[in-house]
């Protein structure tokens, strides 16, 4: 990224019902943010329909979405317990990035 810039697709970020916004691709957002690019993104509300194109990407043992905060919410789910319990609508910290 750093060299090419953005490069694919935007992200997609949905906004949660306390106002925050939570992306479902945190380590494109990562790197960057480690290139010191701006990111590229569609927004959706938490209600919106998750197009089925999408459902068998966020679809877990947990369930199978319909909207896209049920995906965010399936993608949080699997994180360890401790990270759902402090962060059930996704964390503002961004993960480390490995080189």
């Amino acid at each position: 990224m750093k060299k090419d810039g953005w490069v694919g697709d935007p992200i997609d970020v949905v906004k949660m019902p306390d106002g925050s916004y939570t992306t479902i691709d945190n380590t494109r957002v990562a790197a960057a943010r480690e290139a010191g690019i701006n990111v590229q993104a569609n927004v959706h509300n938490y209600n919106d329909p998750l197009p089925s194109n999408f459902v068998n990407r966020f679809t877990t043992p947990k369930g199978v979405p319909s909207t896209w905060g049920e995906a965010t919410n399936l993608r949080i789910l699997k994180q360890n317990s401790a990270f759902r319990g402090n962060y059930p609508s996704g964390s503002f910290d961004m993960p480390k990035m490995k080189n």
